[in-house]
C-alpha cells in the first residue's frame, strides 16, 4: 500500500504529488513544476529515500523542478514516456520558452512506454500511453490509484491546442480510461481530485468518441 500527499508547485500550481510505499519508505515524486523546499523536508523526514521521479507528460509546467530534485536526490531514477523525450531538450515543445520566454535545465531520463512497469518498494507502478495533450501523455496507475496528468481531469480533459496535442488523440484516451473497470482515485495534473466513476458518469469528454463531434 502507499500514502499519497499533494503539493502546488510551479507558476500555475501545478499538482505534484509524493508517493510513499508505506513498508518500504521509498519514494516517488511525480510531475515537479518546481523545486520546493517543503517537498524536501517531507522526502527527508521520512528517510531521504527519493527512488522515482516519474513524469505524466513533458511540458514545463511539469518538468521545471525535475534538474534540482535530481542535483539534490542523485540515485533517484527519472521517467518520462518514450513519444514525449523531445520535450526535455526542445523549449518549443515544452513550451517554455512560447509561455514564459524562459527556459529550464535540460536533463536526460528514463524512457518509458506502454505497459510497462515500475518498482517502487512493494508496489507496482503501471504506466499507460493516453495521448492527446502531448503525444507522449501517459498515466500511471497503483493501488487504487491513477495519476492522470493533463489528460484527465474533474469533468474536463487537457487542452490539444499545442504543437504535438491531438483531439482526437484525447478524446480516445479519455474513452479508453472509461473502459477501466473497478473504482480509482483520480489525481490529476491540475484540480481537485476526483473519482474514475464520477468521470464516468459527469465527464463529457469520456461518454463520446472522435465521430462524434467531427
Amino acid at each position: 500500500m502507499t500514502n499519497i500527499k499533494t503539493f502546488h508547485t510551479g507558476m500555475i500550481e501545478t499538482n505534484t504529488y509524493l508517493i510513499t510505499d508505506e513498508k518500504t519508505k521509498e519514494m516517488a515524486i511525480v510531475d515537479p513544476a518546481s523545486y520546493q523546499q517543503s517537498i524536501v523536508d517531507e522526502i527527508e523526514k521520512n528517510g531521504g529515500k527519493l527512488s522515482l521521479i516519474l513524469l505524466t507528460h513533458g511540458h514545463y509546467d511539469h518538468i521545471g523542478g525535475v534538474a534540482d530534485f535530481k542535483k539534490k536526490f542523485p540515485k533517484a531514477e527519472i521517467y518520462i514516456c518514450e513519444k514525449d523525450k523531445i520535450c526535455l531538450t526542445d523549449d518549443n515543445y515544452n513550451l517554455s520558452s512560447k509561455m514564459f520566454n524562459r527556459k529550464f535545465p535540460h536533463f536526460s531520463a528514463n524512457l518509458i512506454k506502454e505497459g510497462e512497469t515500475l518498482r517502487l518498494g512493494e508496489t507496482v507502478i503501471k504506466f499507460i500511453e493516453t495521448p492527446g495533450h502531448t503525444t507522449g501523455s501517459g498515466c500511471f496507475i497503483f493501488d487504487n490509484i491513477i495519476i492522470s496528468g493533463d489528460t484527465l481531469f474533474l469533468e474536463s480533459c487537457g487542452r490539444t491546442d499545442f504543437p504535438n496535442s491531438s483531439t482526437k488523440d484525447i478524446i480516445r484516451s479519455l474513452v479508453r480510461l472509461s473502459q477501466i473497470e473497478g473504482e480509482y482515485r483520480v489525481y490529476p495534473g491540475h484540480g481537485p481530485a476526483t473519482e474514475l466513476s464520477h468521470e464516468k458518469k459527469y465527464n463529457p469528454y469520456m461518454n463520446i468518441s472522435y465521430e462524434d463531434i467531427y
